[in-house]
């Protein structure tokens, strides 16, 4: 191919690979411009499904024409002998390649390439362009540190309707959101799932999501299960792990609500880390040309940047806020030798009765807001509806008595709450509805209207220890409550009627490690599901303050010192009360209370440096 001509383009030398095209340098042969030629493989030019696929790029680039996406110059056409589009040549490197040589990234530099990312991401949707294949090898960045997002190739145009392809997956399994794994309805917010991957790669150096094949990694992408950014980099910003946590939510509710929403999230962590745009030594373009150089004048920064605004959130009692910056301080500094001392400062005795009183009005004020967030969060109990009447696999003659009594709840418990029926295809007849259950009349049943059993649907009736939200293959039917009080344990959900046949029932709850079960069941058939939720672990940083000479114990369980076991540990469920000690050699011996776990979420330990540590 090197030395050819395709159309007016002789193609000059080869830039990459993938699975369905070529990528070369070329120059047009008129006005001599460098360009990027992207052609189709050649076993694959007589698939229809692949030539669409470059059509369905071109009409969406062609559409779009913006400072951070590459601009498409020229298209062969679906019926070009050889299939080609012409883009812009971005003189630079790819995301996946910067990391690849550099490994992680900091956070400053990821927020200045989210930015301009979710620039081009509001453009596109704006135009009703979804992209879909977000991901490292998909950014590139010019040497001027310009971000520019590239191939479109399995992007949507809204207004145009659905295209399919031959039941292919779109997208690359590990970027993908949970919306696109269940081939659902997609809006731009999938986009902002992607985006929120490739953050969270950018600043760890891993994906959040993996497995050992594309079936395992989706199904965790679909069931929430990955890391905190923390967990692997502590010195990520606080602000950027929180952006990338809300962009990472399963729920799309539950992220951004839109690329300029996200832009101006980034844009507040980098406000908060006192790095402009325009910074004179920190940004994308220095950095392509010195890295080493530029990473250490942001650290160099952050040193000072950080220790101030702790400074000021310690003089505004903000404690909390003091300790993440101090934190992330330790993360790039671990011997800096102005932070221990702030951080005991938070501890020492009250000078006068009224620094005490607001003291403790703070922290008065502190548990009301977490008593009040843990009010929120719980969930409630639902409005009572009428129960859904459901017959079993038994059948009796229909009567023109009225139909029967719906189902009791269980006497030693208070009544559960209703599950919605699902949506059937053709509903049932009340006829059929009327048949209760009657095991000495079934076979006279069976024998006078076979086919009256056959329509007969399904139920599963739910048994939970923890409230969790119930999915049947794939979508979402309600939410299992064991009602207002902690003591309720046990509580039936009234019977949910299924189709006969096959189905997958998932049990979701943000702190617990997702239950899934598929099970087969017959025309009538009832069916009682029992499942323990497995509790996720929380993961305790260890306080920034504790020498790293420390060891700690947990309970009888030895963990050695903080330095070894790399500033935390992960329990899963662990008594409150459990004793922790800290043995601090020339220091003396700290013990304490484990406290509350946080399934699946951080916390300190200790929350606060002990006394005993000044």
């Amino acid at each position: 191919m090197i030395g050819s001509v395709i159309d007016k383009y002789e193609v000059l030398q080869k830039l990459g690979e993938g699975a369905t095209a070529t990528v070369y340098r070329g120059r047009h042969l008129s006005i001599g411009r460098d360009v990027a030629i992207k052609v189709l493989h050649p076993h694959l030019s007589a698939s229809t499904r692949y030539r669409e696929r470059f059509n369905r790029e071109a009409r969406a680039v062609g559409r779009l024409s913006h400072e951070n996406i590459v601009s498409i110059l020229d298209y062969s056409g679906q019926t070009a002998d050889d299939c080609y589009i012409v883009t812009e040549l971005v003189d630079g490197a790819t995301l996946q390649a910067l990391l690849e040589e550099h490994g992680r990234i900091p956070s400053e530099l990821a927020c200045l390439i989210g930015i301009e990312l979710c620039h081009a991401l509001a453009f596109a949707h704006a135009a009703s362009v979804i992209h879909r294949d977000i991901k490292p090898e998909n950014v590139m960045i010019r040497r001027d540190g310009r971000v520019k997002l590239m191939d479109f190739g399995v992007a949507r145009v809204l207004d145009e309707g659905q295209i399919t392809l031959d039941g292919s997956l779109l997208g690359s399994p590990a970027y993908m959101s949970p919306q696109q794994a269940l081939d659902e309805k997609l809006d731009g917010r999938s986009d902002l799932f992607s985006l929120g991957t490739v953050l969270f790669y950018a600043v760890t150096g891993t994906v959040p999501f993996s497995g050992s094949n594309a079936s395992v990694i989706l199904r965790n992408i679909i069931d929430g299960q990955r890391l905190e950014v923390h967990a692997i980099n502590p010195s990520v910003a606080p602000a950027l792990a929180s952006v990338i946590d809300r962009l990472l939510q399963p729920r799309p509710d539950d992220r951004y609500a839109s690329a300029q929403d996200t832009a101006e999230a980034l844009d507040a962590v980098l406000a908060e880390s006192g790095i402009a745009h325009d910074h004179a030594t920190v940004n994308l373009r220095s950095w392509l040309v010195a890295p080493r150089e530029t990473e250490a004048a942001l650290d160099a920064h952050l040193r000072a940047h950080l220790l101030a605004r702790g400074k000021e959130r310690l003089a505004a009692n903000d404690a909390v806020g003091a300790l993440q910056l101090f934190n992330r301080l330790l993360a790039i500094d671990e011997d800096n030798a102005e932070v221990l001392p702030l951080i005991q400062s938070l501890h020492a005795p009250a000078p006068s009765r009224r620094k005490a009183g607001i003291w403790m009005s703070a922290a008065a004020v502190a548990l009301f807001l977490v008593g009040t967030l843990a009010w929120w969060l719980y969930p409630r109990q639902p409005v009572e509806s009428a129960p859904p009447v459901v017959a079993t696999a038994s059948v009796v003659a229909p009567e023109p008595a009225a139909a029967p009594p719906p189902p009791a709840a269980p006497e030693a418990l208070p009544p559960g709450p209703v599950l919605p029926v699902s949506t059937k295809p053709a509903p049932v007849s009340p006829q059929l509805k009327k048949l209760a259950a009657a095991p000495e009349k079934a076979s006279v049943a069976a024998a006078v209207a076979p086919e009256v059993v056959a329509a007969l649907p399904g139920s599963i009736t739910l048994e939970l220890l923890k409230p969790a939200e119930v999915w049947l293959d794939g979508k979402r039917v309600g939410v299992f409550r064991t009602g207002p009080s902690s003591e309720w344990v046990g509580t039936r959900a009234r019977p949910l009627e299924v189709q006969a046949g096959t189905h997958t029932l998932e049990l979701r709850n943000s702190g617990a490690v997702p239950y899934v079960e598929e099970f087969t069941i017959g025309a009538g058939e009832s069916r009682l599901v029992k499942a323990e939720l497995k509790e996720k672990p929380t993961v305790f940083i260890i306080h920034a303050g504790m020498p790293r000479d420390c060891t700690l114990t947990v309970g009888t369980a030895p963990y050695g010192t903080v330095a070894n076991i790399r500033g935390q540990i992960q329990l899963t469920g662990p008594d409150p009360a459990t004793p922790v000690r800290f043995d601090c050699p020339g220091k003396g011996v700290f013990e304490m209370p484990l406290g509350p776990s946080l399934a699946g979420k951080e916390r300190f330990l200790p929350e606060s440096l002990p006394p005993g540590l000044l």
